[in-house]
């Protein structure tokens, strides 16, 4: 499997991403997902992130793999706007190919301590956490969602215009992560595909309330193949204080923060 993997990059650089279209994207992000949700021993996956190819791989990989999310999350968007008898968005998750079935476990950890006001950062075309979180009661007065492309940002906008209750508000913004004011945001929700994540950890800390909470995704094992690692404990500022495993391949920290430096 590692020299399928590696086959994804020529000697000049990854191979234009239409070709591996044309060879059937999803058929390889599926044998990826196998890959790496079958190893699991933490010595392998050492020795895999030492060899001299990993790097460059992962560069590879987790930009095909971001894209392959992004079109199955699309398309389910897509569906049941085009559904005119469809009243609610019932279990249609494409996430489901990690095995994501809710955030019900991810929002235990806030203990039933509701926020005010929460954002959820790189919430993709498929705003399923917005939504999750929104249905939790655990958001006082408004939810946001958050995602800096334009085209993901339009269709989360129509599906929670369609499927969300009006209280409380729910709206989508279009912007950078990185460059956000978090000042409104007790609760913040970062995706574990977001990149830039230790920028967008220090955006947050820089600009959020002091009491803000953060349930940050990130990868285990073989998960950091696909998304981007970041040690939030060692950011300034942060301490993880619960954890879940939210998949075979991630976790979800709550982070909380004391006073601004």
């Amino acid at each position: 499997m590692w020299e399928t993997l590696t086959g994804l990059e020529g000697p000049g650089g990854p191979r234009d991403a239409q070709r591996v279209d044309a060879a059937g994207a999803a058929d390889v992000m599926r044998d990826l997902w196998e890959f790496c949700r079958n190893t699991t021993d933490p010595a392998l996956v050492r020795a895999i992130e030492a060899a001299p190819e990993y790097r460059t791989l992962r560069s590879v990989l987790s930009a095909h793999w971001a894209a392959q999310l992004s079109r199955d999350e699309t398309r389910t968007s897509r569906r049941v706007l085009a559904d005119a008898r469809r009243t609610g968005l019932g279990d249609v998750s494409m996430l489901a190919v990690e095995g994501y079935r809710g955030v019900s476990g991810e929002l235990y950890l806030l203990r039933g301590r509701p926020a005010d006001r929460a954002a959820v950062i790189g919430c993709g075309p498929y705003p399923e956490t917005l939504m999750a979180l929104r249905a939790s009661g655990l958001v006082r007065r408004f939810a946001v969602g958050i995602d800096r492309n334009e085209a993901s940002a339009a269709l989360a906008a129509a599906v929670t215009g369609r499927f969300c209750a009006p209280l409380p508000a729910v709206r989508i913004d279009c912007a950078d992560a990185a460059a956000v004011d978090y000042a409104p945001y007790d609760l913040v929700v970062v995706a574990n595909g977001l990149t830039a994540k230790a920028r967008v950890l220090d955006r947050i800390h820089r600009t959020a309330p002091t009491g803000v909470r953060v349930l940050m995704r990130g990868p285990l094992l073989m998960g950091r193949l696909l998304y981007e690692h970041v040690e939030p404990d060692l950011r300034p500022g942060w301490t993880a204080t619960a954890r879940h495993n939210g998949t075979p391949l991630s976790e979800t920290l709550l982070l909380e923060r004391g006073n601004h430096p």
